[in-house]
């Protein structure tokens, strides 16, 4: 597996940003979870998507039961799905070309 994406997760997780609290939250678990999956699965599109699927149902169920349906909040989510996918590549191609 590709130890690496796991160093992007600590470095995502923790950080403070410009980027109001709840939207860094959003960007950092599912870049963390996507780059994860990447590394476990070898299958970047699937694991950003399963990744994006994963933000929508949450905004979803916060529309219906929490605190309303966030579209930027969406927008987080798919950003990070999307990054978290292509730092992993990016590091796993340098460790295991």
């Amino acid at each position: 597996m590709c130890t690496s994406s796991l160093v992007f997760v600590m470095f995502t997780c923790g950080c403070g940003s410009i980027v109001a609290s709840d939207k860094w939250n959003h960007f950092a678990f599912s870049a963390s979870f996507s780059s994860v999956a990447t590394a476990a699965t070898s299958e970047p599109e699937k694991s950003m998507v399963i990744t994006a699927g994963f933000g929508l149902l949450k905004e979803i169920y916060d529309g219906l039961c929490g605190s309303g349906f966030q579209p930027w909040d969406l927008a987080a989510d798919m950003a990070g799905a999307a990054a978290g996918g292509f730092v992993a590549v990016g590091i796993c191609m340098e460790e295991f070309p």
